[in-house]
């Protein structure tokens, strides 16, 4: 491999243009798989910054892979306020496994929300009843849309539902995602998500909003919830008195989503209290749904494997495509 003599910088606009939805779900699951088999190293932490916000460096590599990636993730809430900016923001570079060196600046606000409904709807797959046909998602913004995207291209899906705590959004995307899907997309009011909730094969929470959103009595047998966002989103007893827990990673999501610190507070959660890691069921280590009936709760904050497969692949796609701006050393 030669030696990397510059940067290439790939904006927004330009990391749109590499994949499709469907890439990205095979490539998530190329990650998982190598993951689940031990081949991806990588590690996160969160650093706090201010008044509630916080920078989260992540890294991650899998064995044999070209290039390896460092992101930073950062979540300042007081941000659309204040000064009229986004609340969280991201970014990537990719570094030569060979030499260390940087071959890659790039956004990756849009690549984050593709690799995490990428990563959902493999999940889902695996712990969602096959038959699911339909769905509610909470949050109408960029990561719901994808998570409907990607979800269609693996169920067979003839209802879903869009809640969002400004009810515009929730029209726009609706609308738009009904015309390109070809089924029945709907916007539903927070006031009046219990019908459509009770409804639901399978639940999204894809928020930065810190209420209960689902609760338990809403929540029909055999329903797969994947719980998503950074703050409270559904009461405790959803996850309490849920068939399966399954996390990502426990040292992750302990420390961070805040129904499991209550939780394991009062002494009502803890690490045995978690069925599964996902990486363990993608392995057959475990086994995902047993039962029609089982209700599952996934809660995950994010792990390596499908950066690491799906970053890289973004690269060499721009330059095969010719996009974006050289930068020398």
């Amino acid at each position: 491999m030669p030696v990397p003599k510059s940067i290439l910088y790939l904006s927004e606009d330009d990391v749109q243009k590499t994949l499709t939805v469907a890439d990205a779900v095979v490539l998530a699951e190329k990650g998982i798989k190598a993951d689940a088999a031990g081949k991806v190293n990588g590690d996160k932490f969160y650093m706090n910054v201010k008044d509630g916000g916080f920078i989260k460096p992540f890294s991650g590599y899998i064995e044999g892979e070209e290039y390896a990636f460092v992101k930073s993730f950062t979540y300042f809430p007081g941000n659309p306020k204040k000064y009229g900016r986004p609340t969280t923001s991201s970014q990537v570079i990719l570094i030569d496994s060979e030499t260390g060196l940087p071959v890659c600046f790039m956004g990756a606000e849009w690549v984050t929300g593709l690799k995490t409904a990428a990563s959902t709807v493999v999940t889902t797959s695996y712990l969602a009843r096959p038959e699911s046909g339909i769905v509610t998602i909470f949050g109408a913004g960029t990561l719901g849309r994808l998570h409907l995207k990607a979800l269609a291209k693996r169920f067979d899906l003839k209802q879903a539902y869009f809640i969002d705590i400004i009810p515009e959004v929730a029209e726009r995307c609706s609308a738009e995602l009904e015309m390109e899907l070809g089924f029945s997309v709907k916007p539903v009011s927070l006031e009046d998500r219990e019908s459509v909730v009770k409804g639901s094969d399978i639940i999204f929470t894809v928020t930065t909003g810190n209420q209960e959103l689902v609760y338990k009595d809403w929540v029909k047998p055999g329903t797969f919830i994947a719980r998503l966002g950074s703050y409270q989103e559904v009461a405790l007893d959803v996850i309490t008195d849920a068939d399966k827990v399954v996390v990502d990673r426990w040292k992750y999501v302990s420390p961070r989503i805040p129904e499991i610190i209550q939780l394991v507070g009062e002494g009502r959660f803890s690490r045995e209290s978690v069925y599964a890691e996902w990486p363990d069921i993608v392995a057959g280590k475990l086994p995902g749904r047993e039962s029609e009936d089982e209700v599952i709760v996934f809660i995950a904050l994010g792990i390596w494997g499908e950066y690491a497969a799906i970053l890289p692949e973004v690269y060499r796609r721009a330059l095969s495509l010719g996009l974006g701006q050289e930068l020398p050393f």
